[in-house]
């Protein structure tokens, strides 16, 4: 595995980091891979570490090259900074496909909560749209309430938000035919964005779209990966139920780009490494 990070040109408060997998064509295995780009939550206050790494290291486990948006937050989100960021990440990751083994026709976003929204908005509003998109308990429509409208004053950079900036900012009224498809989770006793999967599948079910909707029953916001990797000490960001998540999305992403493919070949090199020290194995060895 091999890491990369680099800021965001232009963008000097956000940074991305890349988990990319080996791949060795001694062993026969040389492929291009899907690539994640993981937008963790936090109300684009602040990106949650829970959403983060363990998220993009479980992907990687799976053979997905994975990376980590941590997008501009605070006033800093103004002007919808982080759509800008996350839309140039999914061009950079396409531009330096061949370079880094990616398939460029199988970038997926996957955000949640507030990284979410942004996850769906980079398919439905961004320069470069994502193949695919993973939503966990996302925050998918601002209401103009006191109290609950603050990512709207965040992503102008006002206090004082109208109704259109939160209608222009709510995104399950701005699904069309070209959105990419989709898989969404919740809990139903979700107090924050419970209810903020529901609308994206009514919308995809309505045209006609690609999805997949899973609602368990019990939990709060913010699971993450809904074990001892994300819990961050804490058992009530445990749910054995919810953990299930993470498979499903993975079998979602193989329906949907098709399996990995190996090549017959062996995963030991050391004859051919030894007979350039001048050693030769007997018939037989590795």
């Amino acid at each position: 595995m091999r890491m990369v990070h680099m800021s965001i040109p232009g963008h000097p408060e956000a940074t991305l980091e890349g988990y990319l997998l080996d791949c060795d064509i001694t062993l026969g295995q040389e492929q291009n891979r899907p690539a994640i780009v993981v937008c963790p939550g936090g109300g684009y206050a602040y990106c949650c570490p829970r959403e983060a790494e363990p998220v993009a290291l479980r992907y990687a486990s799976r053979g997905f090259h994975a990376f980590i948006l941590r997008y501009s937050v605070g006033w800093e989100a103004a002007d919808f900074s982080p759509l800008q960021e996350v839309s140039w990440v999914i061009g950079y990751l396409r531009e330096n496909a061949e370079k880094w083994h990616i398939d460029p026709k199988k970038i997926v976003t996957c955000g949640f909560s507030a990284g979410g929204h942004l996850a769906l908005a980079a398919g439905i509003l961004g320069e470069n749209k994502p193949n695919a998109m993973i939503l966990g308990y996302p925050a998918v429509d601002i209401p103009n309430l006191p109290g609950v409208n603050f990512m709207a004053q965040l992503l102008t950079g006002r206090r004082d938000v109208t109704d259109e900036d939160t209608a222009r900012l709510s995104l399950s009224h701005q699904i069309t035919k070209d959105a990419p498809p989709v898989f969404l989770m919740a809990t139903a006793e979700d107090m924050l964005t419970g209810f903020g999967a529901m609308p994206v599948a009514n919308q995809y079910q309505k045209l006609g779209l690609g999805y997949e909707l899973h609602i368990f029953q019990h939990g709060p916001h913010g699971y993450a990966l809904a074990d001892e990797t994300s819990a961050d000490g804490s058992s009530r960001l445990l749910n054995p139920a919810f953990a299930h998540w993470h498979d499903l999305s993975v079998a979602w992403l193989y329906r949907l780009f098709g399996q990995p493919t190996f090549a017959d070949t062996s995963i030991s090199r050391m004859r051919d490494h030894l007979a350039q020290l001048g050693f030769t194995l007997p018939l037989g060895g590795s």
